[in-house]
């Protein structure tokens, strides 16, 4: 999933709207994961003994394959350092455009997912359902802009 926008050769207002729609959209992708993460950690149907692959489950915005934000993983540590590797890992996958990306940095999570119980696949479900909501709330707003300026 993922929005590209091209500036090259792009002065005045034109680059100023571009700018603020860039900052629009990693703020909505910011909330989307925020909220994604927050999802996630809600709705695992796992026993969670040690809180690390909860505390594992976390989010980048990524913009042409550069973590812009991380977030959602909450323990510094060992949980933290773990979902960050695995975003680095994937941004070789990434889009050249904006991407978010939803991990559990656990190396045993695909395990416990394969096992039948959920860790991210609800909000992995979640995001195809609402990422396309979230980046039509951006283009609504920049047409709203572009409409009351003419």
């Amino acid at each position: 999933m993922g929005i590209k926008l091209e500036h090259n050769g792009i002065s005045g207002i034109t680059k100023q709207l571009i700018e603020r729609m860039d900052r629009a959209i990693i703020t909505q992708l910011q909330m989307l994961g925020e909220e994604l993460a927050a999802y996630a950690k809600d709705n695992h149907t796992y026993t969670d003994q040690t809180g690390n692959l909860t505390n594992s489950i976390g989010y980048a915005v990524v913009r042409n394959k550069e973590i812009i934000s991380f977030g959602g993983a909450t323990q510094p540590g060992v949980s933290v350092d773990s979902a960050l590797k695995v975003v680095n890992d994937m941004l070789s996958d990434a889009q050249s455009s904006y991407s978010l990306i939803i991990v559990a940095g656990m190396n045993y999570a695909a395990y416990v997912e394969a096992k039948g119980y959920n860790v991210i696949l609800p909000a992995e479900l979640k995001a195809k359902k609402d990422f396309p909501t979230a980046m039509n709330k951006i283009i609504n707003k920049v047409l709203s802009k572009i409409s009351s300026n003419n």
